[in-house]
Parts: C-alpha cells; sequence; structure tokens
C-alpha cells in the first residue's frame, strides 16, 4: 500500500480546507445555541457531504486504492472541489442563519403595539429597525461578491459579524417581550375600563336629561 504524503501545494490546500471547515462547524454549533428545535438546512449537509467525497477521492488517488491512480491533475481537481463545497457550505449557513434571525425579529415583535415598542425599546424605530434593511443590503453585496474560485476568508468574517449583529438584536427584543405584554395588557384594560366608565356617564347623563324633560 502507498505511504500518505502530500506536497507542499496539496498542504496548503488542505490547511484552507480545514479552516473553513472548523468555520462551518463553528456555525452549525451557534445555530444549535440559538435554535431551540436545532433544524439544520438540508443545503449545508449536502456541501459537506460533496466535500467529503470529494476529499476521499483524492486520499483514494494518494494510496493508490480501489483502482485510483496516483494522478497530480486528479489529486489537486478532488482538492479544489472539496474546498469549492466547504466555502459553499460556510455561506449557505450563512444565508440560512441570517434568514431565520431577520424572520424571528420581525416575528417576534408582530403582536406588538407601536406604542408598546415605543415605550418599552424607545430606541427601537431610530437606531435598531434602520439597520436591518443596511444589513440586508451588506449580505446582497457580499452573495455577489462570492467567487468559488477565489476564497475570501475576509468576507465570510464580515458576514458572520453581521449575523452576531443580528442575533444581538433578536435577543435585545427577547429580552424585552415580557414588558411589551404587560404595557399592552395594561393599555388594553385601560381602555376597557375608560369605555366602562365612559358608557356608566353616558348611560348617567341621559336617565338625568330624560328624568328633567319627562
Amino acid at each position: 500500500m502507498a505511504t500518505l504524503s502530500f506536497n507542499e501545494d496539496e498542504t496548503e490546500q488542505i490547511l484552507k480546507t480545514l479552516n473553513i471547515y472548523h468555520f462551518a462547524k463553528e456555525l452549525l454549533i451557534y445555530n444549535e445555541i440559538i435554535d431551540p428545535d436545532s433544524y439544520t438546512f438540508p443545503q449545508v449537509l449536502n456541501e459537506l457531504r460533496n466535500a467529503y467525497d470529494h476529499f476521499n477521492r483524492a486520499l483514494a488517488a494518494k494510496l493508490e486504492v480501489r483502482g485510483k491512480k496516483n494522478e497530480k491533475e486528479y489529486i489537486d481537481s478532488n482538492l479544489d472541489k472539496a474546498l469549492g463545497h466547504i466555502y459553499r457550505a460556510c455561506y449557505d449557513c450563512l444565508d440560512w442563519l441570517s434568514i431565520n434571525v431577520r424572520e424571528e425579529i420581525m416575528r417576534d415583535l408582530k403582536p406588538y403595539s407601536h406604542e408598546a415598542i415605543k415605550e418599552v425599546m424607545p430606541e427601537y424605530y431610530n437606531e435598531i429597525l434602520p439597520l436591518i434593511p443596511k444589513y440586508e443590503r451588506e449580505i446582497a453585496k457580499l452573495r455577489d461578491d462570492k467567487d468559488i474560485a477565489h476564497i475570501d476568508t475576509d468576507s465570510l468574517h464580515r458576514y458572520q459579524k453581521i449575523l452576531k449583529d443580528l442575533t444581538d438584536i433578536r435577543q435585545r427584543i427577547k429580552d424585552s417581550i415580557s414588558a411589551l405584554a404587560d404595557y399592552d395588557s395594561k393599555r388594553n384594560r385601560d381602555k376597557i375600563i375608560w369605555y366602562i366608565i365612559s358608557a356608566f356617564i353616558g348611560g348617567l347623563i341621559t336617565t338625568i336629561i330624560h328624568y328633567f324633560v319627562t
């Protein structure tokens, strides 16, 4: 059996792949923390599975097993494809997480009145809400600039920072849910009490007018 060894270019490619793989793994672990259901977007798993397949093809060629020959072009091609799939997995994971977080922000606030949001989170409309479309534009640009042929880890880290900022907003809203509910509940009680008082006063005035007129 052939001895497993890698030349300098192969080693560099494998190290790039491992670094980006650990980045993807961190994102998946992060999802388990923020998502109680721990649902994983199927496309992410598909990209990781494809990367694993190409990496194993390169190893099989290196070891000359299962009929594979140690051919440089074949090995380089599969290592490149493995790296590309891992890179796509990172972007797919970031896309999936950012969409879920943005949707959850809107969903969490939907039941509450604008008055409650302004009272409990006075910074929301002026500071927080404008950030969401800003982040959406940045995400769109990062997606548009993505090039599998040129791995850009700086863009991945920028995307990760946007996701962290969105998650911080999400948590601030979740921390305010109880106060929002209390505000709207008190507001609704006050409306009911005012309605009862108004109805009572209106009825009393009508009775008095009717008494004097008749």
